[in-house]
């Protein structure tokens, strides 16, 4: 629907929106402020262009007696005072001009008329005369409020209510004062500039406007901003401002993710290697950040060429490939150090071992705990990018290709580098200047203290002296978040996109605070197929839908254009056919009456005033809707304007839109997208671990330990008083990725630790052996995020609010709940040797599968059945 409407009605005019607030706006000294400020709009110039609101202004026709006072009409029937005259007569009775003046002698009349920049305020009232505004009182300023219908520089009929907010009434029903007032700029996009390629894109629309008219833009913000009115206040919204603040917080907001990204360095270089000289590792971890970073370029080129959107919300994509990023690198490097000290404690050395063999025993066991990690991860976003949500879509594309890079870089490119910083440290080179040899160095004491292993290993002795109160404990705090996550509404408002403390939040405050009975904009729209015989049922069609319970209001042409062929002289008594319509409505569509629905009715040629309108294409009826807050009311309301369609079919082309109903339709959709990519990612979780692991048991413990991490982090969404919306479905869908990592090492290692059968014995070793590279993996992952806690963007904000619960849930249900589990159920290991062998050329067998066809290992079995 909104490619036809761009492409049968597309819009060339843009509003800037002023609300003016005040204990009362209607008295002389509001009025003169406003009048001050509409002079200084008019005198603002642009500097690049030299434009002025004159330049850039949609234009009106004008019909007002003052405009027209000095104008001869000799040659025409009336003069001016009796035009004048006249004029005022059929205003009084029939609010419209051209009943006075015959066809030929009114549409000349309009040739002489002066058009008017496009500028609607209450200073319409009296024409914009500035000896009247600047010598009102507030008597007369509440008088002729309450008397205008016609806006004296138009002289067209106006519903100046509408104009102001929060009126106060007397006794009599007379309104005495109104606490807001609205004052609205339209300017005109310059089609042929945009045609030339000189346009700038909207951020917040998409629609391409010529230069001149976005800068002016700029120039009006800042002209109506530095105002300081003497007690009222202002509130600005132009046309780019949604865009424009919303992109701009988001992409200033990406501080914290530089800032995050120098803490997470800090972190990593503190805890990827020990407290020394030499055994320190800052360039390995500055080339593991690397591979993240050309995982992250990669992933916005390949997408980017396979024509995927790019959606605001990737931004945070970054936070996403660091964690699971630095997650690959601590179990590699945690892998690559038990490799060191196994070997160690078997009495061999540094000369006994090949570094390409070490790297091998190395990726046999972490390149598995990677893999499914990876791999669950890169088949979960890829569930998520065939979701009917273009955001969620474009950013699990790009997830998901992220992931998969990610996982291959850190294999390899930072695989390579271990290898040579091995290869450095063996030769006693400096951690930071390479170039430097320490040959007499030997570590400290305090330098070789793991007080991470030491930790784990008194951690499993004492978890498994209360894994009753484990059990106890995780059970309420499982039945809390279910209970919490019944209360978590779905609800999405754009408007949370703007940053609380910019002018735009101002604006959209203030404006629900005093127009709030105005709901959004909408227009059906047809394809003429007989409009002479369609007609009468237009008529009903309309109103019916201004009896419809979700309408507010309706501005329908067709009750307006019958009323003025009736009451025209020249026009009524005629039978109704195609040829009579084509002259009745080129002359309506001139006059006060018919002039304001132009727009709405497109044609197959120009259409001019004193002759026949060339054929009807197309037409739209606008009108509002009531405000619908909820998903419910949305549905319904989107429901009842179907069912008017349904029921009034007419020939040809026929469908509604409003650009709130790209809000409504996420509304509606969000929560059952969620659900489904949900319960996809769930079975995919389910059936990869099942094969990464090969054992059935093992993927059910991993799948409960993220189904309970999700459910805490909705649960803790609803109390942190958030929604589901766009931004939190993808999170949500985030968490899961997450959240599995931490479990399948636990799961992992649990399943290759075969020194012993005692499952209590198994997991403690198993907490001992990765708890430190899974507890380092959660809270690198948590540093960068905890930053955008001191964001001001919605999308970041609530990144922070569900990826928080999830880490530490994630690491909670991983670290203490698993082994526990693990204690009781856990299934059995992959190997059933006991012993540690250290083969003729030193490769160590930890026990961890081996390929069958490897000539070098013998007498140990292959993984080749599922363990159950």
């Amino acid at each position: 629907m909104l490619d036809w409407q761009n492409e049968h009605f597309p819009t060339y005019f843009r509003r800037h929106m002023l609300l003016w607030e005040s204990e009362n706006v209607l008295t002389a000294h509001a009025m003169q402020e406003i009048w001050h400020l509409h002079q200084a709009v008019n005198a603002a110039v642009e500097p690049k262009s030299g434009n002025t609101w004159e330049d850039v202004c949609a234009r009106l026709p004008s019909l007002s007696v003052e405009d027209n006072s000095n104008k001869d009409y000799d040659d025409y029937e009336l003069g001016t005072l009796d035009f004048r005259r006249r004029r005022r007569e059929v205003i009084e009775d029939l609010d419209d001009i051209s009943f006075a003046l015959s066809r030929e002698s009114y549409c000349n009349v309009l040739d002489e008329l002066p058009s008017f920049c496009y500028e609607t305020s209450l200073l319409e009232i009296w024409g914009l005369n500035e000896d009247i505004i600047m010598s009102l009182t507030d008597e007369k300023v509440v008088n002729d409020f309450n008397n205008a219908t016609i806006s004296d520089v138009f002289g067209v009929k106006t519903d100046f209510l509408s104009y102001v907010g929060d009126v106060q009434r007397d006794d009599s029903g007379k309104i005495i004062s109104a606490k807001a007032t609205l004052q609205i700029w339209i300017s005109k996009i310059d089609e042929d500039a945009v045609d030339r390629g000189d346009y700038k894109v909207d951020l917040s629309s998409g629609q391409l406007v010529d230069t001149a008219s976005m800068d002016w833009e700029s120039v009006w913000l800042d002209t109506v901003l530095q105002q300081s009115p003497s007690k009222m206040t202002v509130y600005a919204n132009a046309a780019s401002s949604f865009g424009n603040v919303s992109d701009s917080n988001i992409w200033g907001d990406v501080t914290f993710l530089t800032v995050g990204f120098a803490l997470m360095f800090i972190f990593v270089n503190g805890t990827l290697g020990r407290r020394n000289k030499v055994e320190q590792r800052p360039l390995l971890s500055l080339f593991g950040l690397m591979s993240v970073s050309m995982a992250l370029l990669s992933s916005y080129g390949i997408c980017s060429a396979m024509g995927i959107m790019y959606s605001p919300v990737n931004s945070i994509l970054p936070l996403l490939l660091i964690g699971l990023g630095v997650d690959d690198m601590f179990i590699i490097v945690s892998t690559w150090d038990t490799d060191t000290e196994e070997l160690a404690n078997a009495g061999k050395g540094h000369e006994d071992d090949d570094l390409v063999a070490k790297a091998g025993r190395t990726m046999r066991h972490a390149g598995v705990a990677i893999t499914a990690t990876s791999l669950t991860d890169v088949t979960a976003f890829a569930i998520g990018a065939t979701t009917e949500l273009p955001a969620l879509q474009s950013f699990c594309a790009y997830a998901s290709v992220g992931i998969m890079i990610v996982y291959i870089l850190q294999s390899s490119f930072f695989l390579a580098w271990l290898t040579f910083d091995e290869k450095r440290l063996r030769q006693k080179r400096n951690g930071l200047l390479w170039f430097l040899t320490h040959k007499d160095w030997k570590p400290s004491h305090c330098s070789k203290v793991d007080i991470l292993n030491r930790m784990f290993k008194w951690y499993g002795e004492f978890l498994m002296k209360v894994r009753y109160l484990v059990l106890i404990v995780s059970g309420v705090l499982f039945i809390g978040s279910i209970i919490a996550t019944t209360y978590l509404k779905q609800e999405f408002n754009p408007n949370w996109f703007v940053p609380r403390d910019s002018y735009l939040a101002d604006y959209f405050t203030t404006y629900k605070t005093y127009f709030s009975k105005e709901g959004a904009h909408s227009f059906f729209f047809f394809a003429n197929d007989g409009m002479a015989a369609n007609l009468p049922q237009l008529i009903d069609f309309n109103s019916a839908l201004q009896h419809a319970n979700s309408v507010l209001n309706v501005h329908g042409w067709f009750n307006l254009f019958k009323t003025y062929v009736e009451l025209n002289g020249e026009l009524s008594n005629r039978t109704w056919n195609e040829d009579f319509f084509s002259e009745a409505i080129s002359l309506f569509l001139y006059t006060p009456t018919g002039g304001a629905y132009r727009n709405d009715l497109v044609f197959d040629g120009e259409v001019e005033c004193n002759v026949s309108a060339p054929p009807l294409k197309y037409f739209r009826i606008p009108f509002k809707h009531r405000p619908a807050d909820t998903p419910v009311q949305q549905q319904e309301a989107t429901s009842e304007i179907n069912s008017l369609l349904t029921r009034f079919s007419l020939p040809g082309f026929q469908g509604t839109w409003s650009e709130a109903y790209s809000i409504w339709e996420t509304n509606t959709v969000v929560g059952e997208e969620l659900l489904r990519n949900m319960l996809l990612t769930g079975l995919v979780i389910m059936a990869t671990t099942v094969v990464l692991l090969v054992s059935f048991k093992a993927a059910c413990l991993v799948l409960m330990c993220v189904a309970a991490t999700v459910v805490g982090v909705a649960g803790s969404m609803h109390l942190s008083g958030f929604t589901i919306d766009t931004v939190s479905c993808i999170s949500l869908v985030l968490s899961i990725g997450l959240s599995v990592d931490y479990s399948v090492h636990i799961t992992h290692t649990f399943l290759t630790e075969n020194s012993t059968d005692d499952r209590l014995e198994r997991t403690k070793l198993s907490l001992a052996r990765v708890g430190p590279a899974v507890l380092q993996g959660g809270v690198s992952t948590l540093i960068p995020f905890i930053m955008l806690a001191f964001s001001n963007s919605h999308v970041f904000v609530t990144f922070f609010v569900v990826f928080t619960p999830t880490t530490v849930l994630g690491m909670y249900y991983a670290l203490v709940f698993l082994p526990v589990l693990l204690s009781f159920v856990g299934p059995p290991p992959y190997n059933t040797q006991t012993s540690l062998n250290v083969t003729t050329n030193g490769c160590v067998n930890n026990g961890y599968a081996h390929d069958s066809s490897d000539p070098k290992v013998e007498g140990e079995r292959s993984v080749n059945s599922l363990d159950l």
